[in-house]
């Protein structure tokens, strides 16, 4: 008997079609249906997407007409604004849902999307962070695991993403693109979502500061860098700098300290081509000088495409946990557990960094 094929479709053909072409290389998946409400957003992504697939795809620019396709999951890549009504729609139609980042943009979206995953206990929903599945994150998983680290007391990340500011003009996003709405600390899950998947922990109060310099002209009152100080359910400390709004062009920074190590990425390269470096109780000579773990973000032998590599382990870990039923890691749990605190930082920093309890739902 041959393997039931599950049919997806697609709808935000901006980051989504990054994500649905992973589906092209995963056995036992067919890409069923693309939609986008903005025609030339829709026309570049179908025409991708058609060429990569070589069979006929439906193009849509209604997302209702999407729902009613026949298809089993549906993977949610619209403007960060919209994940969560997008997702609902979703799961309120039977469909299975891989949603992109962030997970949630309040604490009452994370109240919707938590009511309606209970409502739905035979659907999947995932969460998108693809950084989770970077190969130096999953090397410093199985580390802890060993317990080379010992207790984490704590835990650091930074993203540094900006752009020449010409390039932040009105005309080169789309309405609802997270630049143009988001401040820049409410976008950190690509730093804490690896990290809580690390420590296996969870956050449970958060303070925020945000600089008030203006880097982006277009949009002045957007706050483009923004820190986060977060305190764990174990008891570790995290801290969260996201910029978009220094001159530098693109990393993401990661460190932990234990009670029996420390470990971090190098910092001379980015993160697609830097090693970490340890210092571990368990070797000995190694508590004044660092080792070199030969592992950066992408997988060794495979291509450095899709952000090294993890938009495709995510991809097949979302249809692995359809096709057996199993709940993914990354649950709507961990989902909100993630994105609520860039939320909460964004608020404490509005109210003068006074720390915020994380809700629980």
């Amino acid at each position: 008997m041959s393997e039931k094929v599950i049919k997806l479709g697609v709808v935000g053909l901006g980051r989504g079609t990054a994500i649905a072409r992973e589906l092209f290389t995963i056995p036992g998946t067919r890409l069923v249906a693309a939609c986008d409400h903005n025609p030339e957003i829709l026309e570049k992504g179908y025409k991708e997407l058609s060429e990569l697939s070589g069979y006929d795809i439906i193009k849509l620019s209604d997302y209702d007409e999407l729902l009613k396709c026949d298809i089993d999951a549906v993977i949610v890549a619209t403007e960060a604004v919209y994940h969560v009504p997008v997702v609902k729609k979703a799961m309120e139609a039977g469909k299975h849902v891989l949603s992109e980042i962030p997970s949630v943009n309040s604490v009452e979206e994370a109240r919707i999307l938590k009511e309606c995953c209970n409502a739905h206990p035979e659907l999947i929903y995932m969460a998108a962070e693809n950084c989770c599945f970077w190969a130096f994150i999953e090397t410093w998983k199985k580390m802890h695991e060993q317990g080379l680290f010992g207790d984490i007391s704590y835990a650091e990340a930074e993203y540094l993403h900006a752009l020449d500011p010409e390039e932040f003009a009105p005309d080169n996003y789309p309405p609802g693109h997270w630049r143009t709405i988001n401040p820049a600390v409410k976008y950190l899950t690509h730093e804490l979502g690896p990290l809580l998947y690390i420590m296996n922990d969870k956050c449970v109060s958060v303070s925020g500061m945000e600089a008030d310099t203006v880097y982006n002209p277009y949009f002045p009152d957007i706050k483009s860098t923004g820190v986060a100080l977060i305190k764990t359910e174990k008891g570790a400390v995290i801290r969260i700098l996201v910029s978009f709004g220094a001159y530098t062009s693109y990393d993401h920074n990661f460190r932990i300290c234990g009670t029996k190590g420390a470990i971090e990425t190098g910092r001379l390269e980015v993160v697609d081509d830097a090693y970490s470096y340890a210092n571990l109780q368990s070797i000995p000579g190694t508590f004044s000088k660092k080792i070199e773990i030969p592992v950066n973000s992408a997988y060794a032998g495979e291509s450095k495409e899709g952000h090294g590599g993890a938009d495709h382990k995510m991809v097949a870990e979302f249809v692995r946990c359809l096709k057996t039923g199993e709940k993914p890691v990354l649950d709507v749990d961990f989902a909100i557990n993630m994105s609520l605190p860039g939320v909460l930082a964004h608020e404490s920093a509005v109210n003068g960094g006074t720390a915020i309890e994380i809700p629980r739902f």
